[in-house]
């Protein structure tokens, strides 16, 4: 089993979605989250990306450096990844506002909050990244 099909397989805990689950995925609690979104506030100037959410819970970052395969799931307030860096899971937690309009980065190292907001919706407009 390759190495991203073992990491969705622990994070989501299932090998395979049958077509009546494939359905609830897209029409599910969720499905706000699925497409793309972009860094917005970058405090740290760190390089910019954007990540889009597939509605089968995989993903991707994306940056000018490529691409890099995440899976992902909701839980309550908290947006939870794993990505697939060079074979090795990174996971990442991200914070997620009340409205479900942005996510939010903390890092514990800077104190700092970085921002994503859908690329299509609205609060693209406040952005300085």
């Amino acid at each position: 089993m390759k190495p991203i099909a073992i990491i969705i397989a622990a994070l989501l805990g299932t090998t395979s979605v049958s077509p009546a689950a494939a359905a609830d995925i897209v029409a599910g609690p969720n499905s706000w989250l699925v497409g793309d979104w972009v860094l917005c506030k970058n405090p740290d100037k760190s390089s910019k990306d954007a990540m889009h959410f597939a509605p089968d819970g995989t993903g991707q970052v994306i940056s000018a450096k490529g691409s890099t395969e995440l899976v992902y799931r909701v839980r309550g307030d908290r947006l939870e990844m794993l990505a697939n860096a060079k074979s090795y899971a990174i996971p990442i937690t991200l914070t997620i506002r009340p409205k479900r309009d942005v996510l939010e980065n903390h890092d514990e190292d800077t104190g700092s909050v970085t921002t994503y907001v859908r690329k299509d919706g609205p609060r693209v407009a406040e952005c300085d990244a």
